[in-house]
């Protein structure tokens, strides 16, 4: 039994990050669109929008998807585990931890708030994607497992009278209480024991972490390698999570309060690194052959370096969670050694873009870099400046560094699930990854088209 519900839950997880790239997608491109729209080709008005101010809330609202896509994972997994009575709990939980949990945030400031940019360390990054998916599991199994032991009872009473007057059976008398058992004391429980589980497991630990900026500092001061290196595995733990923004926080301070970029710069390569490892070990499984990898896969693997060649950093690395959740113990070491080996390259080579100094970039609003960093704007502040900076000693240098990075954290990944991969074979627990979610909308779009013709 314990085999095929390890086999099931793998499948499911499968299946919603096929689906999540999806969500994601949707934000970038509709995002995008009306950015150009808006910003680039000055057309106004749109769906409404008749007060200038509100003009960017279109596309505020469209990258919503990908901000928030924590909260579509949770739902998604919760109810293909669970069935449709994890879908309340699911949706409950992860609007609670990215709308309500850390600090309170106005409606105005959700793009600077939430997902790699958590304003003041509040929002929905408070406690990272990784916290988000376990959160999933977790409840999504309580429930499941409840249910089945819920109706494991009802068949152990049997039909045996409650008394011999009576005519009414334990079994019966049970039947009668499904619908409180069910609805309200089974989902009720999951999550009310889950969010403690994550309150206190997770979130309240988490708010210790800015307690390691001050003594990184120092640390910076007598290796910025190590540094560089420390930051890495931070940044490649959690990705848009309390650790990795322990990392920026560390960096930001450097800059504002000592006018130095070189965590800055660190921060920034190691975290583009991100996503470009997931390409990398998706090359070596095709090339190879010795890892099965299927078409999400490819999907998730190649759409943040193309979100890259767009300077949109943010979608660079939005992709590769999702790859993630496919094999967490092979992804995430291999995404932490990737960061790590970029962090301590441009550490060693004392790689540093002065343009954080002097630039103004552009849809900055013409804030500097220090007022951008000084409002929560991680977004802008630490991004753009990746194509700036002198050609020999920081635009090439850095390149080569973020590739040396992302080869090493994708051989890591390669190496680790063919490991992982035998010994779930060995188990009998492996499930091999078929999806396409592209083809399954094709097909989704025929069958659409029939049905109407049948009409």
């Amino acid at each position: 039994m314990l085999k095929e519900l390890i086999r099931d839950t793998r499948t499911h997880i499968n299946r919603t990050s096929g689906i999540l790239f999806l969500v994601v997608l949707f934000g970038a491109l509709g995002a995008g669109f009306f950015f150009v729209v808006q910003n680039i080709l000055g057309v106004q008005g749109m769906l409404g929008a008749l007060d200038p101010a509100n003009e960017p809330i279109l596309w505020f609202i469209m990258f919503w998807a990908t901000d928030f896509f924590m909260v579509a994972m949770v739902a998604l997994l919760c109810y293909f585990i669970a069935g449709w009575p994890g879908i309340a709990p699911g949706l409950a939980l992860s609007i609670y931890f990215a709308h309500f949990a850390g600090t309170p945030v106005a409606a105005g400031e959700v793009y600077h708030a939430y997902f790699a940019a958590p304003l003041h360390h509040g929002g929905g990054a408070n406690i990272g994607w990784l916290t988000y998916f376990f959160m999933a599991l977790l409840c999504a199994l309580l429930i499941k497992l409840l249910y089945a032991g819920w109706h494991a009872l009802k068949l152990k009473a049997g039909d045996k009278h409650i008394h011999r007057k009576l005519k009414l059976s334990w079994h019966a008398l049970l039947d009668q209480v499904d619908l409180i058992v069910l609805v309200l004391i089974i989902p009720v429980v999951s999550t009310a024991f889950t969010w403690l589980v994550i309150h206190y497991g997770v979130q309240q630990p988490a708010s210790l972490l800015t307690a390691l900026v001050e003594p990184l500092l120092s640390l910076a001061d007598v290796s910025v390698v190590l540094v560089g290196i420390l930051f890495g595995l931070m940044i490649g733990l959690d990705v848009i999570g309390p650790v990795s923004m322990t990392a920026f926080a560390v960096a930001t301070a450097a800059f504002l309060q000592q006018g130095d970029a070189r965590l800055l710069t660190i921060y920034g390569a190691a975290f583009v690194t991100i996503g470009w490892a997931p390409l990398a070990m998706f090359l070596l499984s095709k090339v190879t052959k010795r890892v099965h990898a299927d078409n999400d896969d490819l999907n998730l693997a190649i759409s943040g370096p193309i979100n890259a060649f767009f300077e949109n950093m943010k979608l660079t690395v939005a992709f590769a969670p999702l790859f993630a959740m496919r094999s967490p113990l092979a992804i995430i070491p291999g995404l932490m050694t990737g960061s790590a080996v970029t962090g301590g390259l441009v550490a060693l080579f004392g790689i540093v873009n002065q343009s954080y100094l002097t630039e103004y970039p552009a849809f900055g609003g013409g804030l500097s870099m220090a007022e951008l960093l000084q409002r929560g704007d991680f977004y802008l502040s630490f991004t753009l400046p990746f194509r700036s900076g002198g050609w020999l000693d920081t635009r090439i240098p850095l390149a080569l560094c973020i590739l040396a990075g992302a080869i090493a954290g994708g051989a890591v990944m390669f190496l680790l699930r063919r490991v992982i991969v035998r010994g779930q074979q060995k188990r009998g627990t492996y499930v091999e990854p078929n999806g396409d979610i592209v083809l399954e909308m094709r097909e989704l779009a025929k069958a659409q088209l029939l049905f109407l013709k049948k009409k």
